[in-house]
């Protein structure tokens, strides 16, 4: 695994990286990383929608074990996804490689190129060819949008800030590690653990939301409830809850 010396240039150049891919290819890798995410909470939804009908104890279990394909995909494909940058273009500020403006810029330009692949994913594959719309699946994904937009503006933007904390942690993780297994280890569980525990992540809901409402069970109005204070959230936990931590560490280690 890389040490704590190869970790901090390797978090600089991976921040200097990103902002200079030119802005055709951050479109195309931004909406590939929404489709990502998305194939990984399909699956999920797939899996776990019969379970919910047998009543099994293992739904939440196995539907927390699928999701994390979609970064692993993310990461090992070299694609674009927002809440992994609010963590690693974060570091990249707070040791002045880019300004906080190009900062705010680079993190919603992905999150809307991220929800722009997750909507097309959702309309495409679970409301046209009816994978997230017909029999168990479409009360899945109802009873599961539902838990998303009913909470409060503050209690979704504090489960966000758990999510982008421990999606930092997998993505630091996955960054550590030098060989294959270790990379997927270290990124399957801190990502497990936050679907497992039901935190907030925008781009996730970006498919989720969308596909609840291509299926009428949601409104804009209610989508918007979620995400506004999901991407608050998930910027505020991957940048001053994981970036200035590492941050802090690798100065005070300096």
């Amino acid at each position: 695994m890389h040490t704590n010396d190869e970790m901090q240039a390797l978090l600089v150049d991976t921040a200097r990286r990103k902002v200079g891919y030119p802005l055709r290819k951050k479109v195309t890798l931004g909406i590939l990383g929404g489709v990502a995410i998305s194939l990984g909470f399909l699956a999920a939804i797939r899996a776990m929608a019969p379970l919910t009908a047998l009543q099994s104890p293992v739904v939440s279990l196995v539907g927390a074990s699928l999701f994390p394909v979609g970064l692993i995909m993310i990461v090992f494909t070299g694609q674009e996804l927002a809440t992994g940058n609010m963590f690693v273009l974060g570091y990249g500020a707070l040791n002045r490689n880019l300004g906080w403006l190009r900062y705010f810029f680079e993190v919603i330009l992905i999150t809307l190129l991220n929800g722009l692949g997750a909507i097309l994913l959702a309309y495409i594959f679970g409301h046209y060819l009816g994978l997230t719309k017909v029999d168990v699946y479409g009360k899945q994904v109802a009873t599961m949008a539902m838990s998303k937009v009913t909470p409060s503006v503050p209690m979704i933007f504090f489960s966000a800030i758990g999510a982008n904390w421990l999606v930092a942690i997998g993505v630091y993780l996955g960054m550590v590690a030098k060989d294959t297994i270790g990379k997927i280890v270290g990124m399957w569980f801190p990502v497990m653990i936050f679907v497992l525990i039901g935190f907030n992540h925008v781009i996730a809901n970006f498919f989720l939301l969308p596909a609840a409402y291509f299926n009428g069970t949601i409104t804009l109005v209610q989508m918007l409830h979620n995400l506004v204070p999901a991407f608050l959230g998930n910027t505020f936990g991957g940048l001053l809850l994981a970036s200035s931590l590492y941050f802090t560490k690798d100065k005070n280690n300096a």
